[in-house]
């Protein structure tokens, strides 16, 4: 009988991996994580075009809309926790099935919606669902792969992942081009059906880091467990730093390049793919160079350092007003390495834990969401419209890094 080429047998995940070149099953093993994680980008992304068109047909303010983006970040947090223990008692594969399955059932459901309230509590439920690939991806790379090899892996989710925020509203635009906004819904729901038929085909249970006895106390308990682990802790608050740093670069670059900087919104899209670039650009070579002559506590210093300098000149160029296009240069060197510090952290926060993976990428995985709200609270408190808050908190947040990390002796 033929081997089917789609399906991995045992030995396939549990031979020793090659650091130097993926086979062709460690790609395939790649690409169903890298369409897991990629779902909540796009469910975020996807939809921002359409928000007029959404508001006029809901007889609702724009304003209105943009809550839905906030709900959608709540049940991303909240459906993290969740899944992560889930993952951990039944294993990877029909959590997946399931949370995608919750995902394309409100997606469907948000094309008939008529009231903006209602959208909301669907939104809720679109990223509880799409929580569960992003948690469960990053807990089957800890779970398969050791910590040298995770790093590696991380990274190659982290630029092959990176170009889903890019195209995500071009591919919304191109949606809204030839149907109306409810198509976009649609065409999500259609990407995590091909997400599952992945799942399905390519993805082999493990059975061997199972906990099946897991309950309600066996969970707290877990949970307690990491809030004692040194290694964890330290790398999931400077990975949370780094995290809420992005954020505060995607909601705050809008403002400096074409309201401060006078830029056309064209203009802003191709300066906003160069950086994002910029962050593939500095994943990849944590998975190629760097790895292979700094350990990750060194990648972590060097990036954190060349933040602290870029976020140095980004904030002496903005008080002296610089030309846009000057300030766009320690601009793009502070989110280049955003690429090395999310792999690097993320494999040391979660390389102590191969049978909690799952409650650990959830902890982890919350905890950058929840950092990144109170940054920006903070952010917003302060702020009175000038983008020389935002440099300072940047400066801030690298230094804050870079200090946790020189500091730390794990």
């Amino acid at each position: 009988m033929t081997k089917n080429p789609w399906l991995f047998s045992s030995k396939d995940f549990f031979k020793p991996y090659h650091l130097e070149k993926l086979t062709y099953h460690e790609w395939i093993l790649v690409f169903t994580l890298v369409s897991l994680t990629a779902l909540g980008p796009l469910a975020i992304d996807m939809y921002l075009p359409a928000f007029p068109k959404i508001a006029s047909d809901l007889h609702t303010e724009i304003n209105k809309v943009q809550i839905s983006l906030s709900t959608f970040l709540g049940g991303l947090a909240i459906g993290q926790l969740f899944w992560g223990p889930i993952s951990d008692k039944y294993g990877s594969k029909k959590p997946i099935i399931i949370c995608l399955s919750i995902f394309i059932l409100s997606s469907i459901a948000i094309i008939f919606v008529k009231e903006i309230e209602i959208m909301w509590g669907y939104r809720f439920l679109q990223a509880f669902g799409s929580s569960g690939g992003v948690v469960i991806a990053r807990s089957i790379v800890n779970k398969r792969f050791d910590k040298d090899q995770t790093l590696k892996i991380f990274s190659i989710l982290a630029v092959i992942g990176g170009i889903a925020p890019i195209i995500a509203p071009v591919l919304g635009n191109i949606v809204l081009k030839y149907f109306d906004w409810p198509q976009v819904f649609t065409t999500m729901a259609l990407f995590a059906t091909l997400s599952i038929g992945m799942t399905v085909f390519c993805l082999q249970e493990d059975y061997n880091n199972r906990i099946p006895h897991l309950n309600i106390s066996g969970i707290i308990s877990n949970y307690l467990k990491l809030f004692k682990n040194k290694i964890f802790i330290t790398y999931t608050i400077i990975g949370s730093i780094s995290f809420s740093c992005l954020m505060l670069y995607i909601s705050n670059s809008p403002v400096l390049v074409m309201e401060k900087g006078g830029l056309t919104s064209t203009q802003f899209s191709f300066v906003f793919m160069i950086n994002s670039c910029g962050l593939m650009l500095g994943s990849y070579l944590t998975s190629t160079v760097l790895r292979k002559i700094l350990t990750p506590q060194n990648i972590i210093q060097l990036g954190t350092s060349v933040q602290i300098i870029m976020a140095a000149l980004l904030w002496l160029g903005i008080e002296m007003n610089w030309n846009i296009y000057i300030q766009l240069i320690p601009l793009f060197f502070f989110v280049m390495p955003l690429g090395l510090l999310f792999p690097t952290t993320t494999t040391l926060a979660l390389a102590p834990f191969k049978a909690e993976s799952g409650i650990a990428s959830a902890l982890f995985g919350a905890s950058q969401l929840l950092f990144t709200f109170i940054t920006s609270i903070l952010l917003n408190s302060l702020n009175d419209g000038s983008m020389n808050i935002v440099a300072i908190a940047l400066l801030v947040c690298a230094l804050l890094s870079f200090c946790i990390t020189k500091q730390s002796k794990v």
